[in-house]
Parts: structure tokens; C-alpha cells; sequence
């Protein structure tokens, strides 16, 4: 079969800029950020706009006009094809009107599917031109619908248009234009445009100024200011003015008017045709300062991971549009382009991670909108714990998984090892760390779209999202072995205090009226795997769940750098219709955030039981510049998704190797004690119903729930240095867990050779006196 593109004609010339992608596209252009929609608009104005491949009825395309029906309003039939079925959006109207006053540049995008393209392109997407809207008016369609209709006009028309046939170009002397300013009224407020060479007139027929001039000008004796233009004339019934912008004559174009629409008789509607002297009006337009081409971003004066460090960039060399696809540099994803902007971002101080926190926790604090979620805290080491309970969203008695924080300090984050040293090695040789986006949705299409952050696997294989290229342990900084040491503590804490208030086979539960689903393990098992994903300022990961079935029960995630804030949502109760994309009063309803707490710099959140991701979504929603998520997971390579290669290899990547003494944690002299503190509510076997017990110090400082309001979760004060004071908490009546536990792994440091053996978790729980 022949290829269609050899078929079509040689263009003048080249696109001043072209994309291989949508999402490349909108990176990499300040005009055009419209990933679904063919019109983008800032502050309600439209700036952009393409032409896709599903235009309407009599849209046309020339060397410098454009027009083209407003988005909105189409679904495609049961043979594929886009059909109008109601008027188009009313935000596009009043954002092309907007544009249109304005006389702003718009950019335009050719789709390489426009239909009835006539010049070869081999690009998806390649800009036009920047043009300006210069009419907008309704029609009616061949079902009765109305769509809205826009002409846009080339500004600088000082050379042929690229996308002309190369054969058919003609070099012309520029026309007599029209004046792009226009007027506001004195008397009504209405804009007119200057339409006649003769001077400007208010062209609205109910005001008293109407064509009125400055000098004694004869009403027959007007002359249009463009050498070629449509008849103006206004409606006898609506008094509206319209140009006659079909061939067939003139008619109402005001949808509101009774004879909107109507032609004489013998008119076929469906054959209608603009008229030549409504297509060759022209207009002088003021150049733009804005370039098609965007300058390319500099360093200078910036951290690296701003937002606007965080932009595409459209390639000197080639003019194609690049994603910033690499954490360090950006590289065009054209292999045949070899340019790259080497861009590593700046050291990002820990004084100002800490200025950051200041003004999250200002705004933001635990929250629970949930009254079935159980709270209770407790302390390990100086560091305050937070645990949340979730229940069966059938079983308010069930609980199906534990999420627990456990809260750091400066003096916990500035030991030899600790998070402080892990952020200072992140931003130093990140360059070795390859943090990468990768695809989502749509991998080598036009629709591919990338993640949000960036992101590097290590250990056992993990698929996020998408299958994610994993380094061995071996390969990973120092650092990031020392933080999954922190976070396999973190997971057997958070387990241990699970198992204090459900109780074990060992041990009786702290509450009645609850049942422990028996997805939440009483036992802790080893992580083989660490993503380490990077955040720039306006990342995020949007509600999803870590229900692979080749995931164990816990997950762990160590915070570094700026503040987050992490939700946890009951799930789409319609999983067809969130599929579809379509969302029900009911969907909507169902789907309501019933937790959020902020993450700082060095805190753990620890999530346990693996129904937790069957009924709960969570996301997490970064508040600064730059933030690393080192999360932790146990992958199950006995899992037949495993090929016997792929389970060796996957053992092999995901052997700890020795680390530096600094590196190991808890560090000698930890106390392994868990100080239980008194929960806020609980279940009775009798009401089954939450009930108050006896409060605290710590319970009084948060807001009563009732009814699905909002609680505020009590939190450690904050010291004027900064660092988190537990002091002035009761622990009455408090709980201390003796925790021992040693594990087998051999390793030798640069100092000593140290060697710890495995033995089961032994645990003694002694009541303690109540402080007066």
C-alpha cells in the first residue's frame, strides 16, 4: 500500500517547532498546555489552539486563515465518528471572546490527522503560526445542534506560510488591513471594531452613537478599511449586527434571534460555503514579543527543581519538543537528535526544608473525617508514633490494616547515618542515582504519557505503575541501605504496636469489639526492594493502591527533603465506571478522603495489611521544591509471575551487601521499648460503637468527632529550633512493650567485623505506675 504522505505535496518549508508526543508537546510550550482539550486558555483567555483530526462541518484551513468550530459538545457514534450532540462549552465561547478583545496571539497546532491536509508532514504535531481570532459567531448543524464558530487570522504575514504547497506559493504586496484595535463605547460600553477607513463608529444599533463620526462623513460614502470584506447589516428583529459570511447571502448569526439561521428558499444549508471576501479580510496585528520558540531554561538564579526547571524544552538543533525525561539533564528522546542541557540541580539547604515545614504545619495537621478509624499513639526512642487503625468499609468492627508515622526530630535526623546525612549524600550524587520518568499509559504512542516523578528501583523487581528497570543493592548508595535498615525498624514497631492493641496468639487485645483480619501478619518480614522516587516542586502520585499480588503485607516510606501531605480514600465503589471515566453522584460520594497527616523531612510511614489496598486508596501531595520517597517493600519471588531466570536474577539484585557501621540502625544503646500511650476510642463488644475512654493530656488537645467531622490528631509540639518536643504528654494509662530481637546478617564495616543472629521476637509487656 502506498504511503498517503508521498501522495501529498512539498511544503514551503518547515515547522518552526514539532512534537512526537501530546505530553512533549504541552511540557515544552507556555501556549499550548491542553492535554486533552484542542483549546488552552490562561486566565479565561485562549492562547492556543490545534486542529485535530475530527473537525466540522465547512472548517477550513489556508496559507493564512483558519476556521474551525469551539470544542465541546461531540461524542463519537457507534462507527467511530465525533457527532455534536449538544452546544459546544461555554467556557470556550467566553475564552475566545476573551481572546478575541484582546486581539492576543494565539499559537496553533496542525495535527498530522487533520483531514484534508494537502502537504506531507512527517511530525504529529507541528506549530503554525501564531494567529488572532477576528470573528466568532454560531451555526446550526445538520441535526439542529448549534456549534460556535471562530476565524483566526495569521499575524506576521511577512513570508509565505510553511504549510502552503511549495508550488503554489506566491509572493504578494501586503493588502489594505483592518485596524486590530478596538473601541469601547462612551455612551453603551459595547467594543466595536474600526470597520470603515473612515474612522471608528459605536456599530451597536440601539445605542444613540451609533455611526457617528468625527467629521461629516456621507452614510453612503463608507468605505471598509480592508481591501476585501464581508457586507455588514443588522437584523431587523434582534437589531444585531452580522457579517455575510456565506456565499448564499446574508443572514442572522444570533442563536437567540427567530431567524437565526435562515436563507431563502432553494439554500441548502448543508452545502454552505463562505464567502470570498469574508475569507480575504485582513487584519494589521501587532507582532508578538513572545517567540514560537521558547528560549531554553537556565540555571542561573534557580535551585534546578522549580517548576519552571521542571518544564519541556524545545531543542535548538532539531526544534522538536523534549520532555524532561532525566533528573539531571534534558536529552532529546530523538535518537538521532544528540543534543542535551546538562541542568543537576543546586543543593537544596536543610534550612530551608525546615522553612518549608514551618508553613506546612501552619496549615496542615492529622486529620481524621472517618470516626470508625482507631488512633493511638505511643513513643520509641524519643520519637512520637502515630498509628491509624482502618477498618472493613463493610465491618466497622473489622479492621483490615494499620497505617503508622513514626515521627522524627533534629536530634534523631542529625546523627551519624541519619536522615540529615541521607538528604546531604541525595542532592550531592544524585547524578549516579539515574532517576527517570517513565511511561504510564501509551509507551512509544503519540498518547504516551510519562509519571509525574522520577524514579529508580532497587533490589527485587517492582512494577509501579509500569515495569520499572531495577539496579542490584549492591549498586545503591550507602545511604539508601542504611534507609531501608531505618524502615525495616519502622516496619517491625509499627507491627508490634498493631499487635498490642488487636492482640496476638500470645497476648490479649488492648480493645475489645474489634477483629483482626487475618491479611495483617503478626510477623515482620524483610524488604527486597527500594524505589527511590524524586520530587520536584508540583509533583505528586495521585490516588492509587499498592495491591500488586506479588507484594507482601508491608510497605514503608522514608520522607527526605520537603513536606508532603499523604490522603488515604475509600475506593470507587463503580470500579466499571472509574474505568470508563465516567463518575456517579454515587462514585463521587463514595470516594471521600477519610485520613490525611503531613510528612517531614525523616519521618516513616508504615502501612500493614494487605487489604488495606483492596478497600483504600492514598496519595501524596509533596508542598515544596524538592522531596526523595525512599519506599520499601517485600516482593514474593516464589510468585508464578516469576521465570526461574527471573527469580535468580531478582535474588541476586536484592542481597544486602555490608554497610558502614554509620549505616546500621537501631544504632547500640537504642532503647527497643514501646511506651504505649492510651488510644482515643475504642469498640465495645456490647454497643459496638465507638466510646470514650478514660482521656489523657494528649486526647485533650483534639477536637471531639461526631457525625463525620473532622478530627484533628494530636501532634508533638515544635521547639523554637525547630525540633519536635513529646514532653507534657500523659502516658497515662500507658503501656511499655520490651521489644528484643537480634537478625542474621553478616557484614563487615571500615571499622569492625559485627555479626548478628536470627531468633524469634520475644516480648514482655509490664504495666506501668501512672504518672501523678
Amino acid at each position: 500500500m502506498a504511503d498517503i504522505n508521498k501522495l501529498k505535496a512539498e511544503p514551503f518549508g518547515e515547522p518552526p517547532v514539532w512534537a512526537a508526543t501530546r505530553q512533549a508537546l504541552c511540557d515544552a510550550l507556555p501556549y499550548y498546555k491542553a492535554h486533552q482539550s484542542s483549546a488552552h486558555t490562561n486566565n479565561k483567555t485562549m492562547v492556543g489552539f490545534l486542529l485535530g483530526g475530527f473537525p466540522t462541518i465547512r472548517d477550513r484551513m489556508d496559507a493564512e486563515v483558519i476556521i474551525t468550530a469551539l470544542g465541546g459538545g461531540r461524542e463519537r457514534d457507534v462507527d467511530g465518528n465525533m457527532i455534536r450532540v449538544k452546544e459546544s462549552f461555554e467556557r470556550n465561547l467566553s475564552s475566545a471572546q476573551a481572546s478575541m478583545m484582546k486581539a492576543m496571539p494565539v499559537g496553533v497546532i496542525l495535527d498530522k490527522n487533520y483531514p484534508g491536509l494537502s502537504i506531507a508532514t512527517e511530525h504529529k504535531y507541528s506549530v503554525m503560526a501564531f494567529f488572532t481570532i477576528t470573528d466568532i459567531w454560531s451555526e446550526k448543524e445538520a441535526n439542529g445542534q448549534f456549534c460556535h464558530k471562530i476565524r483566526l487570522e495569521k499575524i506576521d504575514r511577512s513570508t509565505p506560510s510553511w504549510w502552503q504547497a511549495k508550488a503554489e506559493v506566491q509572493h504578494t504586496v501586503n493588502p489594505q488591513e483592518f485596524s486590530d484595535v478596538r473601541q469601547s463605547c462612551s455612551k453603551c460600553l459595547k467594543m466595536s471594531k474600526q470597520y470603515f477607513i473612515q474612522g471608528w463608529t459605536c456599530l451597536n444599533a440601539h445605542c444613540e452613537e451609533s455611526f457617528i463620526f468625527s467629521s461629516e462623513t456621507e452614510i453612503m460614502g463608507l468605505v471598509a478599511a480592508s481591501h476585501c470584506s464581508a457586507t455588514l447589516a443588522w437584523c431587523i428583529d434582534c437589531h444585531q449586527h452580522c457579517k455575510t459570511v456565506f456565499s448564499a447571502g446574508w443572514t442572522c448569526l444570533n442563536r437567540k434571534c427567530k431567524n437565526f439561521f435562515m436563507f431563502p428558499a432553494g439554500v441548502d444549508v448543508a452545502r454552505l460555503e463562505y464567502s470570498e471576501s469574508f475569507l480575504q479580510e485582513r487584519t494589521a496585528f501587532q507582532i508578538p514579543k513572545q517567540p514560537l520558540q521558547p528560549n531554553l531554561p537556565s540555571m542561573k538564579g534557580h535551585l534546578g527543581t522549580e517548576n519552571t526547571m521542571r518544564q519541556g524544552i524545545v531543542c535548538p538543533q532539531c526544534h522538536g519538543c523534549s520532555r524532561r525525561i532525566d533528573w539531571t539533564h534534558w536529552a532529546y528522546e530523538n535518537p538521532v537528535c544528540n543534543f542535551v542541557l546538562m541542568a543537576k540541580p543546586a543543593a537544596f539547604p536543610l534550612q530551608d526544608v525546615l522553612q518549608e515545614e514551618t508553613h506546612v504545619k501552619r496549615t496542615h495537621g492529622s486529620r481524621l473525617y472517618d470516626t470508625g478509624i482507631l488512633q493511638h499513639h505511643a513513643q520509641i526512642n524519643g520519637l512520637f508514633i502515630e498509628q491509624y487503625l482502618l477498618p472493613d468499609l463493610n465491618d466497622a468492627s473489622r479492621i483490615i490494616g494499620s497505617v503508622s508515622i513514626i515521627r522524627t526530630n533534629q536530634t534523631a535526623n542529625g546523627q551519624a547515618g541519619g536522615p540529615d546525612e541521607m538528604w546531604k549524600i541525595s542532592n550531592e550524587s544524585v547524578d549516579t542515582f539515574d532517576l527517570s520518568r517513565n511511561s504510564v499509559v501509551h509507551p512509544g504512542l503519540p498518547t504516551e504519557k510519562l509519571t509525574r516523578n522520577f524514579l529508580q528501583n532497587w533490589g527485587a523487581p517492582y512494577k509501579f505503575v509500569v515495569a520499572v528497570d531495577s539496579k542490584p543493592f549492591s549498586a545503591a548508595p550507602e545511604a539508601f541501605i542504611g534507609a531501608l535498615k531505618r524502615m525495616e525498624w519502622a516496619g517491625e514497631v509499627s507491627i508490634e504496636m498493631t499487635n498490642e492493641v488487636l492482640g496476638v496468639a500470645d497476648r490479649h487485645a488492648q480493645h475489645t469489639g474489634l477483629t483482626r483480619d487475618p491479611s495483617i501478619t503478626p510477623e515482620f518480614t524483610n524488604f527486597n526492594e527500594l524505589l527511590s522516587i524524586g520530587y520536584m516542586e508540583k509533583d505528586k502520585i495521585g490516588f492509587h493502591d499498592d495491591g500488586e499480588d506479588t507484594l507482601g503485607p508491608t510497605v514503608a516510606t522514608l520522607s527526605l527533603g520537603s513536606p508532603a501531605i499523604m490522603f488515604f480514600a475509600k475506593k470507587t465503589k463503580s470500579v466499571k465506571n472509574a474505568k470508563r471515566g465516567k463518575k456517579t453522584k454515587e462514585d463521587e460520594e463514595y470516594r471521600k478522603v477519610v485520613l490525611k497527616f503531613p510528612l517531614y523531612h525523616g519521618d516513616i510511614v508504615v502501612m500493614h495489611g494487605s487489604r488495606i489496598h483492596e478497600e483504600y486508596l492514598h496519595r501524596v501531595d509533596p508542598k515544596g521544591k524538592r522531596r526523595f520517597a525512599l519506599t520499601c517493600r517485600n516482593i514474593d519471588l516464589t510468585h508464578p509471575s516469576f521465570t526461574p531466570q527471573g527469580r535468580d536474577d531478582a535474588l541476586m539484585k536484592s542481597t544486602v551487601p555490608s554497610v558502614s557501621k554509620i549505616w546500621d540502625y537501631p544504632k547500640p544503646g537504642d532503647s527497643n521499648e514501646i511506651e504505649m500511650k492510651s488510644c482515643s476510642t475504642c469498640l465495645t463488644t456490647d454497643l459496638n460503637k465507638s466510646v470514650a475512654v478514660q482521656p489523657t493530656l494528649l486526647e485533650t488537645k483534639a477536637k471531639t468527632v461526631t457525625g463525620g467531622r473532622a478530627v484533628t490528631a494530636a501532634a508533638p509540639t515544635t521547639t523554637s529550633t525547630g525540633a519536635k518536643d513529646n514532653t507534657g504528654i500523659s502516658d497515662a494509662p500507658n503501656r511499655r512493650i520490651t521489644r528484643s530481637r537480634t537478625r542474621k546478617r553478616d557484614g563487615t564495616d571500615s571499622d569492625e567485623t559485627y555479626s548478628e543472629s536470627e531468633s524469634s521476637l520475644t516480648r514482655t509487656t509490664k504495666k506501668r505506675r501512672t504518672r501523678a
